[in-house]
């Protein structure tokens, strides 16, 4: 049962589609498409977990610049939150550990939001950086399910990835990447 206006938003979804692809950034898509929970190996946990941790609450643009200092040496003291940077110390212990218990949690999301820094959305953020199909439900995503008439992303990204062929996880990564670059004022266009 649609749930929302799913024309309208498959209209808004290819104009994401297309925005992104002539920005140059289809490779974005391409790494989200191949993502694969069981090619997740422990370092790309480690690495897709401080950067969920370092993301929490702030731009993507400052993440990227703070997760790009840490990521040339491993060097937590280049993050200035210190309840982030205690979470990332443990991880670099601990996150191979981390890593075989939730491959064999039966509820995956639940095993991820009780990792430190890790809360109901970023349990999201994290379950798709490691190739698991999910929405992040973050607020350019509530913004656009709320703008179709839909009662969450997770319910749009599922639709609208059935009518396009897509992983639910390429879908949300198409649409959150249009929003962050251009904003969602235009999504009054389209409603």
């Amino acid at each position: 049962m649609t749930t929302g206006d799913k024309a309208k938003a498959l209209v808004f979804y290819h104009e994401a589609y297309n925005y992104i692809v002539s920005a140059g950034l289809n490779p974005e898509i391409e790494y989200t498409r191949q993502l694969s929970f069981d090619d997740t190996g422990d370092d790309h946990f480690l690495m897709e977990y401080a950067f969920v941790v370092i993301s929490s609450g702030m731009k993507n643009q400052v993440a990227q610049r703070i997760f790009s200092r840490f990521n040339k040496a491993l060097d937590p003291s280049v993050i200035g939150h210190l309840g982030k940077r205690q979470a990332i110390v443990r991880a670099i212990k601990e996150h191979r550990e981390w890593l075989a218990q939730l491959r064999v949690a039966p509820d995956k999301l639940a095993y991820l939001e009780t990792l430190p820094w890790i809360g109901p959305i970023t349990k999201y953020h994290l379950a798709r950086n490691i190739g698991l199909d999910f929405v992040k439900p973050d607020r350019h995503l509530v913004r656009v399910a709320k703008a179709f008439g839909y009662p969450d992303p997770h319910i749009m990204c599922g639709e609208l990835s059935k009518e396009v062929g897509e992983r639910i996880g390429v879908v949300d990564v198409i649409l959150w990447r249009y929003c962050n670059l251009k904003g969602t004022k235009d999504l009054e266009d389209y409603t």
